[in-house]
């Protein structure tokens, strides 16, 4: 990989923090484009290379060849939805099959998509002696830990036990050349530059840690491994160990203001259907459905539209299981994001337990509308920032309600969830990796303000 001015500069500033803290090295230096967190298997337990994060972003913007692409012409609805989502499938084929397919063998480096900065780099334990190996971007895949899932959440074919999902965050050369702008200084980010252009795509491609014998619906999946502590934990401090995980879910996001006028963003979801025809893993990658708005006159009924949703289009073909996490009103959410929590409970008394059906409270395009700096709201519809684990009492507001509707708006891009007339906060374009991001830096950056460390969301 060629090394550009641009990742010259930051080698430049990153071996003068190390210079000014050598001679006695207490901490590692902030490094923005830290390729994982540094923890590493032994030799003996894994015999595969090491996939390597890509932050040479194109330095003149490219064409956005998306836009040229054969596909439904104007604003999405129910009717055009499947064929503009088989023709973004087909359009990323090329780029990303190998990813799912053979995932050991795939490299951003050789497919042109690329990292976001600042997510690599692990967290000290609080012993100050070792990486949280639970932290960062793991070695063996670059992927980030997800949510630990439990059995009920999936009532129609529940697994044996509790599971994990990890995933990896890729964007294409179109939104790569945006983040090449937003972190030219990586320490003082140019918030004037977070909005993406048109034709920008961002791939989330997520595993879970079970095999098919613990849950049918993978068989035949493709295998990939994370360095990270196994769902059942047992040591303290935590230990990574190498884990085996099967392919269930692809998320993608296209920037298309013609598509979606009035958030610019279509939302795709994608799950390994065991039971499809397809002869690859690729092929069995079936679509859950698309999203390119939060059908927001409905937002303030106890229902949310369940049956009426207008920017909400479900495949009438998918597995009971997936139909089992879509979110509230039937709004568009993959198997993997917890669009249903168990065990919540609102503000006024309401409680959701662990043994009836839960709360629908979320969809892809309510969650990524909290996208925004400072990360001030949740990724739920709740008056707080806990982010407990699926199964633990949940806090959050009643559906309907006027403060749950707040996150069931459409917005543009630039207009953040929160702040007075939405205008004190710096919207991010729906997009959290850019938000954990700029949280990460802004801390690296003496500004301690507002840190949160990113939680494992959806």
């Amino acid at each position: 990989m060629r090394t550009s001015r641009f990742h010259r500069s930051v080698a430049l500033l990153g071996g003068g923090l190390a210079l000014l803290l050598s001679g006695g090295l207490l901490a590692a230096p902030p490094d923005p484009f830290a390729g994982n967190n540094t923890l590493y298997p032994p030799d003996k337990d894994w015999p595969h290379g090491f996939r390597t994060s890509n932050y040479d972003y194109p330095q003149q913007a490219p064409g956005a060849r998306w836009l040229q692409q054969p596909r439904p012409r104007g604003a999405l609805t129910l009717q055009s939805a499947p064929a503009y989502v088989a023709a973004v499938k087909r359009f990323i084929e090329k780029d990303l099959s190998g990813l799912v397919n053979e995932p050991l063998k795939w490299t951003p480096q050789q497919a042109g998509w690329y990292d976001m900065p600042w997510g690599g780099q692990g967290n000290p334990l609080p012993n100050g002696e070792a990486i949280d190996p639970g932290s960062g971007r793991e070695a063996l895949l670059g992927s980030y830990t997800g949510q630990i899932l439990q059995p009920e959440a999936y009532p129609s074919l529940p697994p044996k036990v509790a599971f994990q999902n990890h995933a990896v965050v890729y964007y294409n050369d179109v939104a790569a050349a945006q983040l090449g702008k937003i972190w030219r200084d990586p320490f003082h980010p140019d918030l004037k530059a977070a909005q993406f252009p048109e034709g920008s795509m961002v791939v989330k491609v997520e595993a879970a840690t079970l095999n098919e014998e613990q849950w049918p619906v993978l068989k035949g999946s493709s295998v990939s491994y994370v360095f990270r502590p196994p769902v059942a934990g047992g040591s303290n401090p935590p230990t990574a160990v190498v884990t085996p995980m099967r392919f269930l879910q692809m998320a993608v996001r296209v920037k298309d203001k013609e598509a979606a006028p009035e958030t610019g963003w279509v939302f795709i979801a994608f799950a390994y259907d065991a039971g499809s025809s397809g002869k690859t893993v690729w092929e069995r990658a079936v679509p859950v459905g698309a999203m390119w708005g939060n059908d927001p006159e409905f937002a303030r009924e106890k229902d949310g539209g369940q049956g009426r949703l207008r920017q909400t289009w479900v495949s009438p073909t998918i597995p009971p299981f997936i139909k089992d996490g879509l979110g509230w009103g039937g709004r568009l959410a993959g198997p993997l994001d917890l669009g249903i929590r168990h065990n919540a409970v609102t503000v006024s008394g309401v409680r959701y337990g662990k043994g009836d059906a839960g709360l629908r409270a979320s969809s892809c395009v309510s969650c990524h509308s909290s996208a925004q700096y400072p990360f001030v709201a949740n990724l739920y519809p709740s008056p707080n920032m806990s982010f407990p684990p699926e199964g633990q009492q949940f806090l959050l507001f009643d559906p309907g309600s006027a403060q749950w509707a707040q996150w069931f708006q459409n917005r543009p891009g630039n207009k953040a969830l929160s702040g007075k007339n939405h205008q004190a906060i710096v919207g991010t374009d729906y997009d959290m990796m850019l938000t954990f991001a700029l949280m990460r830096a802004n801390g690296s950056a003496d500004t301690d303000s507002f840190i949160r460390r990113p939680i494992a969301g959806h």
